[in-house]
C-alpha cells in the first residue's frame, strides 16, 4: 500500500492532521496507523465524563467511522508499527503490511509513567491514559469503594473529583509540601488543596509511596507517613512520550521528539506533532513538551500544512485548563516564580486570577479560577508583549481589555 501522507499515532493530533491534510489536498492519499483500535478520540474528557457512564465517555470522539469513509482516510487501527525505513520510506506493521509514503507524521503521544517502587506479584494498579483505561476505572469507581491516588497532579486532582461525585472515597498521596508545586503558584495550590479537602477527600502531602502489597482487607500502599488501605489504586504520576520508533531510526529526541517551530524532525521527510513533540516554541524561545489539547489540537494543522510545502511555524502560549468539581482552572504560559505575583479578585469569592510578570512588566503566566472569560483577554495582552501596571492590572475594577 502507497499513502502520500502517513500518519502513526491515532490520537487527538492524529486525527486533527488527517482532518487538515485532507482539507488542503482534497486528493492525496492519508492514511492514519495507530495501536488501539478505537476510532481516534480526544483524551481530556477520559479524566472526566468518561468516568460516570457510556453515553458521556461518546464525547470523546469527534468524528464517527463514517466521516473517515467518506473522506477517504484510510484508518489501520489496532495495528502496531514494527519497524520504520526512513530511506525507503517505508512503515512495516506488525501484521506483515508494509506501506509506502511520500511525507510521515509522528503523533505518537504519551503513556502513563509507570509506579517505580515494589509491587506485590498479583496486586493490580490502574493508569488512565487510554479509553480502555478509562472503561476499567469506570467499572471500578463505586459509593463506598477506597480509592487511593498516587500523585496530585491535573489527572490525580481530576479523578479525585470524579470519584468523590461517584460516593467513592479518596484518598491522595501527593510527595511534595504542595499540591502542583512545580508547575502553579502557591494561591493555586492551596485553593485546590481546600477545594478537595472540603469535598472529603483525604489528601496527604508530603507523603512518598515505597511499596505496594496485599493486606487481609485491601491493598497496603506503604509510605512514609505511615500505612494506607484501598480497594484500588491509580498511578497518577506524569507520563512519557512514546519516542521508541523516533529513537529506533536515528530522529533526534531528548524529552520527546525534537521539531523546530515548523515541526520538522531531524529528517526532512519525517514530520511530528501533538504532546511526543520537544517542540521549538518561539514566543518562549526554547524547546517545550506540553501535553495539552491546545498542542494537539492546533500544532498539527501546522504540520499538515509543511508536509505540503508551507512554511507556517506552531507559535502559541502555552495554556490549558482543568475542571475539578464546580471549578474551572485554566493556564497561561509558565510560572517560573521569579517574576512579582499578583492576585487580582478574591480567593473566598471562588473566582480569582494569580498573574506572574516578567522583569519588564510584561505578562509572563496567569491561573484564572472560574474566570475563563477573562482568558481570552489575558491571552492578547500576553501576545502584546507590552509592558502592564501592577496595580492596576491587579484590580478587579479594571477592565482587561482596556488594558489592550
Amino acid at each position: 500500500m502507497h499513502a502520500d501522507y502517513l500518519i502513526i499515532g491515532a490520537g487527538q493530533a492524529g486525527r486533527r492532521a488527517a482532518e487538515s491534510l485532507r482539507s488542503l489536498a482534497p486528493a492525496a492519499q492519508v492514511c492514519i496507523v495507530g495501536d488501539e483500535a478505537e476510532l481516534p478520540y480526544d483524551r481530556p474528557i477520559l479524566s472526566k465524563d468518561a468516568l460516570f457512564n457510556v453515553e458521556d465517555e461518546a464525547r470523546a470522539f469527534i468524528q464517527d467511522r463514517d466521516f473517515y469513509e467518506h473522506q477517504h482516510i484510510e484508518l489501520r487501527l489496532g495495528h502496531r508499527v514494527r519497524n520504520v525505513d526512513p530511506a525507503a520510506r517505508q512503515v512495516e506493521l506488525a501484521n506483515g503490511e508494509r506501506i509506502s509514503y511520500q511525507k510521515l507524521l509522528l503523533t505518537t503521544g504519551s503513556r502513563a509513567r509507570p509506579y517505580p517502587g515494589p509491587v506485590e506479584e498479583g496486586v493490580e494498579l490502574l493508569y488512565l491514559r487510554t479509553l480502555e483505561q478509562a472503561r476499567q476505572l469506570r467499572s471500578r469507581l463505586a459509593a463506598g469503594k477506597r480509592l487511593v491516588i498516587l500523585g496530585g497532579g491535573f489527572i490525580g486532582l481530576e479523578v479525585a473529583a470524579s470519584a468523590r461525585k461517584l460516593g467513592c472515597e479518596v484518598t491522595v498521596l501527593e510527595p511534595a509540601s504542595s499540591l502542583l508545586q512545580r508547575v502553579m503558584p502557591a494561591a493555586i495550590g492551596e485553593y485546590l488543596l481546600a477545594l478537595h479537602r472540603n469535598a472529603g477527600v483525604n489528601v496527604c502531602l508530603d507523603t512518598l509511596p515505597s511499596a505496594i502489597r496485599r493486606g487481609a482487607h485491601g491493598l497496603i500502599i506503604e509510605s512514609s507517613r505511615g500505612e494506607c488501605v484501598a480497594d484500588e489504586i491509580l498511578v497518577g504520576i506524569g507520563a512519557l512520550p512514546n519516542v521508541e520508533l523516533a529513537t529506533a531510526i536515528g530522529l533526534r529526541v531528548e524529552n520527546g521528539i525534537v521539531v523546530d517551530e515548523r515541526c520538522r524532525t531531524s529528517d526532512p521527510h519525517i514530520f511530528a506533532a501533538g504532546d511526543v513533540t520537544s517542540h521549538f516554541n518561539p514566543l518562549l524561545g526554547r524547546h517545550v513538551r506540553v501535553e495539552s489539547w491546545q498542542v494537539a489540537e492546533h500544532q498539527p494543522q501546522v504540520a499538515a500544512a509543511n508536509m505540503l510545502g508551507s512554511e507556517e511555524c506552531y507559535a502559541q502560549t502555552p495554556w490549558l485548563w482543568s475542571d475539578q468539581y464546580q471549578c474551572n482552572l485554566q493556564t497561561l504560559g509558565f510560572f517560573s516564580g521569579t517574576g512579582p505575583v499578583l492576585l487580582r479578585g478574591k480567593v473566598e469569592d471562588d473566582a480569582f486570577s494569580v498573574i506572574e510578570l516578567d522583569a519588564e512588566g510584561r505578562l509572563r503566566a496567569v491561573a484564572t479560577v472560574n474566570q475563563g472569560r477573562d482568558m481570552a483577554a489575558f491571552k492578547r495582552l500576553a501576545a502584546s508583549g507590552k509592558p502592564l501596571d501592577a496595580a492596576v492590572l491587579a484590580d478587579s475594577a479594571t477592565n482587561l481589555r482596556s488594558l489592550l
